[in-house]
């Protein structure tokens, strides 16, 4: 038979008709007990800075004021308390993981969008080394060998921009170079494409 942590009352009832605490001594049921020596043991003797009441089980990690167990608060992976978890809330403050994220997702764009421009670079002095070489064999095969390396650049330039697009879409203190990163592979790939489609249609 269950019985309060608190009173040591019998509960009878199921936790649906009984609710969250104890129908005799009202304390909550599915919360482990505060052991008050260990309490003040923790906090040093000193009292909650919000429960005056109430002794303090140690301090917030942001503030330095005095917490009790009500105001005690595990966020992000630290103690902090609930002023401070409530003034990060509304100030839209990202964690580390997240803007680690973004910082990673706008490098990654701005790496692939520099990646494609210097692969469509290398891809046209290919080209213009075949055309220079004159009408051999070798010369077409160098200059297929480069329409192939100009015509791939785009591709670095469509993973630069899911990066980017991500990082932007996520509004992160990187966008400046995020907006960077999406403006030079989406410009890669409009040239590249453009150009394509100019020399066909003129071929």
């Amino acid at each position: 038979m269950p019985r309060c942590p608190y009173c040591r009352t019998s509960l009878y009832e199921s936790r649906e008709q009984m609710g969250a605490r104890c129908p005799s001594c009202r304390e909550p049921l599915y919360e482990r007990p505060v052991d008050e020596e260990r309490v003040a043991r923790l906090g040093g003797g000193n009292l909650c800075a919000v429960h005056t009441q109430s002794a303090a089980t140690g301090t917030c990690q942001r503030c330095g004021n005095y917490m009790c167990p009500v105001c005690r608060t595990r966020w992000r992976g630290q103690t902090f308390c609930i002023a401070c978890v409530e003034r990060s809330l509304a100030s839209g403050e990202a964690a580390p993981e997240e803007e680690r994220t973004h910082l990673r997702q706008s490098a990654l764009g701005l790496i692939f969008g520099i990646a494609a421009w210097v692969v469509a670079l290398l891809g046209c002095i290919v080209m213009v080394a075949g055309f220079e070489g004159g009408p051999g064999e070798a010369n077409v095969v160098l200059v297929a060998f480069g329409v192939i390396i100009f015509l791939a650049s785009p591709l670095l330039g469509v993973l630069g921009i899911g990066q980017s697009a991500a990082a932007i879409r996520t509004r992160g203190n990187h966008m400046i170079l995020a907006t960077a990163a999406l403006i030079l592979c989406g410009l890669n790939i409009a040239v590249v494409i453009g150009l394509f489609a100019l020399s066909f249609w003129q071929g």
